[in-house]
Formats: structure tokens, C-alpha cells, sequence
């Protein structure tokens, strides 16, 4: 396996101990907002994509496998996702057709789950 991940930069969002809350998906805009399991940790935090190609949520103990291929590199946070297999499975699906565009995998994880979105747009970051 050749992943590897790149925290982005959290402009100082306290991600520790968050857990995912809700998630929205609507005409390619995904919209997701994490909270904290400590009550001193501020408020709750909203990652926006403005447009994805792809996403998936999965619960972070079925990912055993990815776990042990990290090394112990994926914690609580944001990520860029290089040598991605996930991005690899979606531009074979979409045969290519997206070879011009810079598609991103970031890797969003919480105290439960993992959220992979494919973006070609940075997401924004704030607290709501």
C-alpha cells in the first residue's frame, strides 16, 4: 500500500474527541458537522465541500486493515490522502474523465467513523 496522509491545515479547530453528527448531501454540496465528546472543547464544527465527485462514511473499527497499513498515522483530524486508492477505484469507474481535473482525497476522522471525500474543491472550516 502506498497511502499516505497529510494533515491539512486546522486553523486552529480543536478535533480531538469529536464525533460525526450529521451529515448532508445535496446537489453535489456535502456538508459535514462534527461535535465534541468534551463539553470544554467548543462548539460544534462544520466542514463544508461546495462540490465532491465522491464520498463514503465508515465506521472507524471496520478499518482494521487500513489501521495496521498507517503505521498508527491516522488520528482524530483532516487529511489529504496521497497515493489514494480510493481516487484510484473512482477515476477506473469513471474511466478517466476526470484525468484534467485536481481531484482530492481527504480523509475526515472521528472518534466512530471515517469519512473519504474525492473534492476538486478545498473544503471551508468553521465553527457553528
Amino acid at each position: 500500500m502506498n497511502e499516505n496522509l497529510k494533515n491539512i491545515e486546522n486553523y486552529g479547530f480543536f478535533f480531538d474527541n469529536r464525533f460525526l453528527l450529521d451529515l448532508r448531501y445535496s446537489s453535489g454540496a456535502l456538508q459535514i458537522t462534527l461535535s465534541s465528546t468534551e463539553e470544554n472543547k467548543g462548539d460544534e464544527i462544520q466542514v463544508v465541500f461546495d462540490w465532491i465527485h465522491s464520498f463514503r462514511v465508515t465506521d472507524e473499527g471496520d478499518l482494521l486493515k487500513l489501521q495496521d497499513e498507517l503505521n498508527g498515522q491516522m488520528v482524530m483530524g483532516i487529511y489529504t490522502v496521497k497515493g489514494s486508492g480510493y481516487l484510484t477505484w473512482f477515476n477506473d469507474q469513471s474511466a478517466n474523465i476526470h484525468d484534467n481535473d485536481e481531484i482530492v482525497h481527504y480523509l475526515i476522522v472521528t472518534i466512530e467513523d471515517v469519512i473519504d471525500v474525492l473534492s476538486s474543491v478545498n473544503p471551508s472550516i468553521s465553527y457553528c
